[in-house]
């Protein structure tokens, strides 16, 4: 499909400019622009003209719950972290509680831990740090209710994510894709550019 665009809202602590370049390798047709996972990312979303929104890990989960009638293009999403939610999340609260503890302490160790983690680069840190903690309290918020996703809705996540429980998550996403990868972006965007090829929101 070409004449398209989407935007993303990037991961926790992935800068939105490199998502968005690996997605406009993938889907060269579109056009793409991102934003940071943060408490304005809602009005970034109302101000976009985008056909399409699209949401990696934290960024994915935002998007889950925001009301908003455009259809999502969700990458290792999740509508709870925390376990013990059971909403597709596999990551303890007091595993989450920890990242928050050690981002305060050693905010570059936090970060690197966590990329190497998920399988992406560590990249230079040029990241708000509040934004970094505002991200990691709105994972041990509460459990929430996750709504469904709007017509058009296409959702991606690796067989072998180590954040994701799959059976958890297909019960809240039913025609989730399961890839052969890991937590990171790039093989669950190659994967997206072939369902996309037919995709008809």
């Amino acid at each position: 499909m070409s004449g398209r665009s989407i935007l993303w809202i990037s991961g926790w602590s992935i800068p939105p400019e490199w998502l968005a370049g690996l997605a406009r390798r993938r889907l060269p047709a579109w056009k793409h622009d991102a934003t940071a996972p943060s408490a304005r990312t809602l009005s970034d979303l109302a101000a976009s003209d985008a056909d399409m929104l699209g949401g990696f890990s934290f960024g994915a989960q935002l998007l889950m719950r925001m009301d908003d009638p455009r259809p999502r293009l969700l990458l290792a999403p999740f509508g709870d972290l925390k376990a013990e939610a059971g909403l597709g999340g596999a990551v303890a609260a007091t595993r989450i509680r920890q990242q928050l503890r050690q981002l305060r302490r050693d905010p570059a160790g936090a970060l690197a831990d966590f990329r190497r983690l998920i399988g992406v680069p560590d990249f230079p840190d040029a990241l708000d740090h509040e934004e970094l903690a505002w991200g990691l309290g709105e994972m041990l918020a509460p459990e929430r209710p996750v709504p469904s996703q709007p017509a058009g809705t296409v959702a991606l996540a690796g067989e072998s994510d180590p954040l994701l429980d799959i059976p958890a998550l297909r019960g809240i996403l039913p025609d989730l894709h399961v890839v052969a990868c890991g937590h990171a972006p790039e093989p669950l965007l190659a994967a997206a550019a072939s369902i996309l090829q037919d995709h008809r929101p």
